[in-house]
């Protein structure tokens, strides 16, 4: 390896690390009340090809947050970002087009990007997509596949994915029945603060024995002390 080879490659970190840097900067700003200056350090930063800067500016004008609301710009600073391979702003622009907010509705469109960014472990991307594939928006309907993105969502610690699999797991909907990983991701989901689980929970409780219900609660414990990883492995 040469030594121009070295130097480029050091000074492209280096350039790097400073951008990341200044993003955090222009975030501290704007969280302390410097929206403007925020803002314009953002755009800089954004002009420049700083697809995290593009991404934090497609947020503050998708929500209204330091600037006007303008979907239009939301829109475009996502794919500036979506285009560098930005998964949070892959994510954002397919949920643009999933609700036609600012874009024509496509569920073509929405699906190919939350794809792009459930590919890259975008959890909100894959829970998403994996709705997607249950309700058949855009797609023929396929539990298989969309067990398969809320497992992964939910290996994250997405609560929202967590009822969603329990569920699935409740009516063998996509993947053989077991009432106790049912139990267990939805009592996880439950701890969590995801409300709509309670009732469900309550429902599948009724029609388990207590063995099974302490076994599915002893896994959930294991499984949060896990971080979520390897949660299903036990059964």
């Amino acid at each position: 390896m040469t030594l121009h080879y070295l130097l480029a490659a050091c000074l492209t970190l280096l350039c790097l690390s400073s951008q990341a840097q200044t993003v955090s900067e222009s975030m501290a700003l704007f969280e302390g009340g410097k929206t403007q200056e925020a803002v314009a350090q953002l755009n800089q930063l954004g002009q420049r090809g700083n697809a995290e800067a593009q991404n934090m500016l497609g947020v503050l004008y998708d929500n209204g947050q330091g600037v006007a609301q303008d979907y239009k710009q939301a829109r475009a600073w996502f794919e500036k970002a979506a285009a560098q391979g930005h998964a949070s702003a892959q994510y954002h622009l397919g949920f643009m087009y999933e609700a036609g907010r600012g874009v024509a509705h496509s569920d073509k469109q929405a699906l190919r990007w939350y794809g792009l960014a459930a590919a890259a472990a975008e959890p909100n991307a894959q829970y998403r997509l994996a709705l997607m594939n249950l309700n058949g928006f855009g797609v023929t309907p396929n539990p298989v596949e969309a067990r398969k993105w809320f497992a992964l969502a939910a290996a994250q610690g997405d609560p929202h994915a967590q009822r969603h699999l329990g569920t699935l797991y409740a009516k063998g909907l996509g993947v053989k029945q077991n009432k106790v990983l049912a139990y267990m991701w939805l009592d996880i989901a439950r701890g969590l603060g995801e409300q709509s689980a309670v009732r469900t929970l309550a429902e599948l409780s009724e029609t388990m024995s207590k063995e099974s219900v302490t076994r599915a609660q002893e896994l959930a414990t294991r499984c949060i002390a896990n971080s979520y990883q390897g949660c299903e492995a036990a059964i």
